[in-house]
């Protein structure tokens, strides 16, 4: 469905002619940014390390590429890539003059939808004060205006200055699905959550991935200037305590852009006692090797705990 949108917005660009408006620019601001809302953790584009297919956490050998980096390298991925395809659209949008425009509103569109013969797509965006409503909207070819509906969703309160603020964003899997939309790059979810704030610091991201089956996955991330960052996540895949099962994590994530980072894991259920909660914490250097761990259930450490970077910026 994102490429389908954006062959649709960059034939829209081409056919829309004109320019951008000042005004205009006002409704484009309060779109979100890939600069502003994307995970930044150092090495995460393309890093392959060692480990990367262990599904489990053994032995800590000091030096190996870091196990928990690899699980934060997997979920800024996984969160990058839930934004990736709407924030490519929104960047096309950027570049062309809307279509139509009022006071109070743009419209890109309609156009037919070159992925999805019989329908039409159009990209809408309301203003209210500082208040902006926006919207990926389709209906049958021929239809009236009101058989539009809509397959994303946000909004966006401006706050202090351009791109400040705090703003949602959804898409609506199912109901696209439902209405004979192909969405391949999303077939297994069902709706993909979104919110932020850009106002104060740090920079926050929240994202909530509901799949057609199975849990929900959420993420929330927050950076401050300088590179440093964190990410909060889950994983039901690794077993990290002695035993067969795999336990349940909540993983808690924070780096520096040139130091390393480090990660505080918490475990429950699987193969640890009912009742117990057992940690693990590692830090790894800017290479992403381990330089320290240590496990609550062992009177014992390994390396270092001064060889872990200076996290302390991003709060408790």
């Amino acid at each position: 469905m994102m490429r389908t949108w954006l062959l649709l917005l960059g034939c829209l660009a081409t056919a829309c002619g004109g320019n951008i408006s000042n005004d205009d620019l006002q409704f484009l601001n309060a779109l979100p940014t890939r600069e502003v809302l994307s995970a930044k953790l150092p090495g995460a584009a393309g890093f392959q390390g060692k480990g990367s297919s262990r599904q489990r956490v053994d032995a800590l050998v000091l030096g190996e590429h870091s196990r928990l980096y690899e699980l934060t390298r997997q979920a800024a991925d996984k969160f990058n890539g839930g934004f990736d395809g709407v924030l490519s659209v929104l960047e096309e949008t950027r570049m062309s003059p809307p279509t139509t425009r009022a006071p109070a509103l743009r419209i890109w569109g309609p156009a037919q939808d070159p992925g999805n013969p019989g329908h039409e797509t159009r990209f809408m965006m309301t203003r209210e004060a500082g208040h902006f409503d926006y919207r990926i909207q389709f209906r049958p070819m021929g239809s009236d205006e009101a058989a539009w509906w809509s397959a994303l969703v946000g909004s966006f309160q401006s706050e202090g200055g351009p791109r400040k603020g705090k703003g949602t964003l959804s898409i609506f899997v199912a109901e696209a699905k439902d209405h004979g939309i192909n969405v391949p790059w999303m077939s297994d979810m069902k709706r993909l959550d979104i919110d932020y704030q850009t106002s104060t610091l740090p920079i926050s991201v929240r994202m909530r991935f509901t799949p057609e089956s199975g849990s929900e996955l959420g993420y929330a991330y927050q950076e401050i200037p300088g590179g440093s960052g964190e990410m909060r996540f889950s994983s039901e895949h690794i077993d990290i305590y002695p035993g067969e099962q795999k336990e349940p994590l909540a993983i808690l994530s924070r780096w520096t852009q040139d130091q390393g980072g480090m990660a505080l894991v918490e475990a429950t259920g699987g193969d640890v006692p009912t009742g117990f909660t057992v940690t693990v914490v590692e830090c790894w250097d800017a290479s992403f090797r381990i330089t320290y761990e240590k496990r609550s259930w062992e009177m014992l450490e390994e390396g270092h705990a001064s060889s872990c970077p200076d996290v302390s910026a991003l709060g408790e």
